[in-house]
């Protein structure tokens, strides 16, 4: 059944903090830019794609990938850590302690409000292409309108993914889990739906993906919109999170040996260099940022100011001993000059190691920063106009990798050869052997490159590892929230869903703890 979502989401899209602190009643009243009424807005082609262009800056906003889902997943697993305590409703601590509460403005309400304004949004131009109210003047402009419509379906799909991977539990945990409400038109504020279940947000998502990769996608490098080859790239993602290893696989392999030279992999030699420099050979699908914008990038304090060094205000994030005990079993990996030492050393906001006997160690001199968002200037002191890149080639080389692992046979030894184009481009030196190819590996590979792009948590749940974060420089909260040791069927995985929503729909039920 086609539903929306409750009442207070229905009429809100990019609208600035106080609007959404308005009461429900107030937001129904309100038409923000891109929540228009439908029936007085995307009369022609043109209006179509200025809505889609606003839904791409409102995914890149605050409370989606301008700050919670970016860094979530890194600090809910091993490799990246809280730098201090901050406190319930803070940034980054309540993710990192496993201890975010229903009532949380900041971690679980906006969050999910702001992705299900940009469902709203891809639904408003999905119905009016659907029902053909839209002006078309020639051949050219019915092309982009199908083009358009199959960017929107691939938006509507990666919202009901990255809701459904923070609110539900695991697919490879349990598929029959309550999952989150699938939005597939605007309807009234009146109706009041239910959750789906993980499998079936899945399966629209996945409908959604195809949908779009057989429509109107352009196969032509399209910066900062989806097109072919960047749906593709979340379809290998989205089925291997799911252990469909076989479409995990072929939808990888499409997007490697098919996009035609429009994408590659960094070199060696560029790869300590490209990362503040926007639409790089490997960005298949990046959101992006200038200065110029109100209060700079993405709001001035979005998720590359979190990864910042300690100079920056914004900061709470480092990377873990265990994560630099794993890059130093290779002193030559080119991915050593992505992590920095602090650059104020002196200041005393940073925890200590503590040794056996109770000691406790500075880390002023552990290069505990990562150096992935340093500005477009590459000087890592504007990491706020930083693009961000959501979908990346190496990730797909390594979903390929995974998959063929899982599937055996021919497949193995071809994602053998693509684990083997991480490993070589890291340490030339390198490469990993028929014997050494085992999935501990490909994970391990995983954690040293795909640090600080909030993808390694979901590495631990789709294969059913425990998350351990005992020792280092980990933060003593960990110890008062019972969150040294994360089981992957620990139900504090799904995020609780937001109070407001509990209270304003009936249906909808709040996750177990």
């Amino acid at each position: 059944m086609k539903k929306t979502i409750v009442r207070h989401l229905y009429a809100v899209g990019v609208a600035a903090l106080a609007l959404v602190l308005t009461s429900c009643e107030d937001w129904l009243n309100l038409q923000p830019s891109t929540s228009t009424d439908t029936d007085n807005a995307l009369k022609t082609v043109s209006d179509v794609e200025n809505a889609m262009n606003g839904i791409y800056r409102l995914a890149s906003a605050h409370s989606y990938y301008g700050d919670n889902y970016f860094y979530y997943g890194d600090c809910r697993a091993e490799d990246v850590q809280a730098r201090v305590e901050k406190g319930a409703g803070r940034r980054v601590s309540p993710y990192y302690e496993y201890n975010a509460l229903a009532d949380d403005a900041f971690n679980i309400r906006l969050p999910w409000e702001q992705v299900y304004k940009v469902i709203r949004q891809t639904n408003n131009i999905i119905q009016k292409v659907n029902e053909g109210t839209v002006e078309v003047s020639s051949d050219d402009e019915a092309a982009l309108l199908d083009e358009l419509a199959a960017e929107a379906l691939a938006m509507r799909a990666m919202a009901h993914y990255d809701l459904v991977r923070l609110y539900a539990m695991p697919y490879m945990t349990d598929s029959m889990a309550l999952g989150v409400p699938i939005e597939l038109q605007p309807e009234l504020p009146t109706h009041r739906p239910a959750r789906d279940t993980v499998y079936e947000v899945y399966t629209q998502v996945i409908k959604d993906l195809n949908d779009a990769v057989n429509g109107g996608l352009s196969r032509s490098k399209k910066d900062g919109c989806f097109n072919y080859w960047s749906a593709k790239a979340l379809l290998s993602r989205v089925y291997l999170n799911k252990g469909d290893w076989r479409n995990a696989y072929k939808a990888a392999v499409d997007v490697i040996e098919n996009n035609g030279g429009i994408y590659r992999l960094y070199t060696h030699d560029e790869y300590p260099t490209v990362w503040g420099q926007d639409f790089t050979t490997e960005s298949l699908f990046e959101f992006y940022f200038t200065q110029t914008e109100p209060a700079g990038g993405s709001g001035g304090e979005g998720a590359p100011m979190v990864y910042a060094d300690n100079v920056l205000d914004w900061n709470n994030l480092i990377l873990t001993q265990a994560f630099l005990d794993l890059l130093d079993e290779d002193p030559d990996d080119v991915r050593h000059q992505l992590t920095k030492l602090p650059q104020r050393p002196e200041a005393n906001d940073l925890p200590f190691l503590t040794d056996a006997n109770g000691n406790q160690i500075s880390i002023s001199d552990r290069r505990i920063y990562l150096g992935k968002f340093p500005g477009k200037d590459g000087s890592g002191n504007t990491p706020q106009d930083n693009d961000l890149i959501i979908l990346r080639l190496s990730e797909v080389y390594l979903n390929a990798a995974e998959a063929g692992f899982h599937l055996g046979g021919a497949e193995a030894e071809q994602g053998r050869a693509y684990l083997n184009e991480i490993v070589s481009r890291a340490n030339p030196e390198k490469s990993v052997s028929s014997a050494d190819f085992t999935l501990e590996r490909i994970l391990k590979e995983r954690r040293k490159e795909l640090v600080g792009e909030g993808l390694v948590f979901y590495d631990y749940l789709r294969n059913q590892k425990t998350i351990s974060r005992e020792g280092g420089w980990h933060l003593i909260s960990l110890d008062g929230s019972s969150a040294r040791t994360i089981a992957p069927n620990d139900l504090r995985i799904a995020l609780p869903i937001p109070q407001s929503e509990i209270d304003a729909n009936p249906n909808i039920k709040q996750n177990p703890r």
